[in-house]
């Protein structure tokens, strides 16, 4: 069976990845002080990585979903989740990465990752499919760590979030363009992308998404 998985990336580090029967998982929702024009989202599960204001506004998902923002092991609706602790850069608090299983895909979602020294976490990170990761520094990962974290991770499939785009209201993030000045190869795609287990790429890809 050919199951197909829509993704589509806000800015910042919102996300919302729709399974093939059609379950909607939001992943960090932000307020206004990231964007004037907040999207129209619906969603039945809502991943909270941490409780800062980009990142947490629960309420911008419409549908009234299941909100999950504590490590753990979770089922929802068929879809297998894991949270797994970690730090922010410096002193900045806890933060949450998340695991997501299901259409025979595995998706990691960094949240705002500041750093990671455990082999153990690493390992447990290194069946991922498909990675979304903060490359904007000051409160995650830089470009260059990103790139590191890409490689030990080797996921089919890498995607940076967490900079400063266009409509950016946090002007203290970096571009993604020293990102892309380490990257050998990378693709731009539209905000929204449709794939299955198979159409996954053989040797790891950075794929940029144009956020709407």
């Amino acid at each position: 069976m050919n199951e197909k998985t829509r993704i589509t990336y806000y800015g910042q580090s919102l996300f919302v990845i729709e399974s093939s029967n059609g379950i909607k998982i939001g992943i960090d929702p932000y307020n206004r002080l990231f964007i004037a024009k907040l999207p129209d989202i619906e969603a039945d599960i809502a991943l909270v990585t941490h409780n800062h204001p980009d990142h947490s506004n629960i309420s911008l998902f419409k549908g009234n979903p299941k909100v999950i923002k504590t490590i753990g092991n979770y089922s929802v609706k068929g879809i297998s989740i894991e949270g797994l602790p970690s730090r922010h850069r410096f002193l900045r608090g806890k933060n949450i990465i998340f695991k997501i299983k299901f259409d025979n895909i595995v998706f990691c979602h960094l949240g705002d990752l500041g750093y990671i020294h455990e082999d153990d976490l690493l390992n447990k990170l290194k069946d991922t499919d498909i990675l979304f990761i903060p490359i904007g520094g000051t409160f995650t990962i830089d470009y260059k760590k990103a790139h590191e974290i890409i490689g030990n991770i080797n996921p089919s499939i890498a995607i940076p979030m967490h900079y400063r785009g266009k409509n950016s209201r946090i002007r203290f993030l970096d571009t993604i363009d020293n990102f892309l000045s380490l990257a050998k190869v990378y693709k731009l795609k539209d905000k929204t992308i449709i794939l299955s287990k198979d159409d996954l790429p053989e040797k790891s890809e950075i794929w940029v998404l144009r956020s709407s």
